[in-house]
């Protein structure tokens, strides 16, 4: 039998649905999202990177220069500008990344072990570094 994947939205949808407590959800909510994180973060050593590649090239037709973005099938062209809005982003969040690896060993270091909680604080750090605990879209 086939195995069905749900949206964490559309299983906190289901549990509202069902008539479970919004203070369950919401605990639910926060233990899924460390339990996501973790998952995105725990990279297997037998797991191969996605196939990257970056290139510059120049529009005969549009006669603009434009940069070229390949991730692993998927190609995107886009515009320098975008490429650099993209490249900043990129960078912002490998810094974020790392700090939320360091705060997690800290943590760890003064006997924090639940990853429940590990979730919770990182979300309230996210929250204080960028003003939301929302994934930010630029402009």
């Amino acid at each position: 039998m086939a195995r069905t994947l749900l949206v964490l939205d559309e299983v906190l949808a289901m549990l509202k649905v069902v008539g479970v407590a919004d203070g369950l959800v919401a605990k639910f909510k926060v233990q899924a999202e460390g339990a996501l994180q973790h998952k995105a973060r725990g990279h297997a050593p037998d797991t191969p990177d996605d196939a990257i590649t970056v290139s510059s090239g120049f529009g005969q037709a549009s006669q603009r220069g434009f940069v070229e973005l390949t991730l692993n099938e998927q190609l995107s062209q886009m515009p320098a500008s975008k490429a650099r809005e993209v490249g900043l982003m990129l960078l912002q969040a490998a810094e974020a990344a790392t700090s939320d690896e360091i705060v997690v060993g800290l943590l760890k270091k003064i006997g924090l072990t639940d990853p429940a909680q590990y979730g919770a604080i990182l979300m309230d750090l996210r929250e204080l570094r960028q003003g939301t605990r929302d994934v930010l879209y630029p402009s």
